[in-house]
């Protein structure tokens, strides 16, 4: 698979990526509070974020194994410092906290990308479409955390 195509595979998979936090955020105006097997459209939407934070952070655990001479900081350190206070949000605190630290940890793990890209370790489309991805899930689970 040539770069173009690859980049393209990812893109179509970042940004269906954040089907799951659409839906959780848009079925409520149409009554559906909950899916029939998965439960609470909130929950789900909390445990899909965390998956996904998790994914996130082993992303860049690979970058740091792969490169980390090359890396401004220690990837391995910050990224689980991120999804570690995710993880403690989830199964510690409310559902309406363990949202609210998502939040923080989507805009957190974008900035980092940010930096990787400053030092040339990811490129601009990679980042461009992590600003996207991370943009709709973090409006998602603000629609969700508002009117939960």
């Amino acid at each position: 698979m040539s770069g173009v195509e690859s980049s393209k595979l990812y893109s179509i998979l970042a940004l269906t990526g954040t089907t799951p936090f659409v839906a959780c955020a848009l079925l409520p105006l149409f009554g559906i509070d909950t899916l029939p097997v998965l439960g609470p459209l909130d929950y789900l939407a909390s445990t899909y974020g965390l998956a996904i934070i998790c994914f996130l952070a082993g992303a860049h655990w690979g970058t740091y194994l792969y490169g980390q001479s090359r890396t401004p900081f220690n990837l391995f350190v910050s990224s689980n410092v991120v999804l570690l206070a995710v993880w403690f949000a989830f199964i510690g605190a409310n559902l309406a906290w363990s949202i609210a630290v998502q939040i923080i940890a989507f805009q957190t793990l974008l900035f980092i990308d940010f930096r990787l890209n400053q030092g040339g370790i990811i490129s601009a489309r990679y980042l461009r479409i992590r600003f996207v991805a991370t943009l709709i899930a973090t409006v998602s689970l603000l629609i969700v955390l508002l009117f939960q």
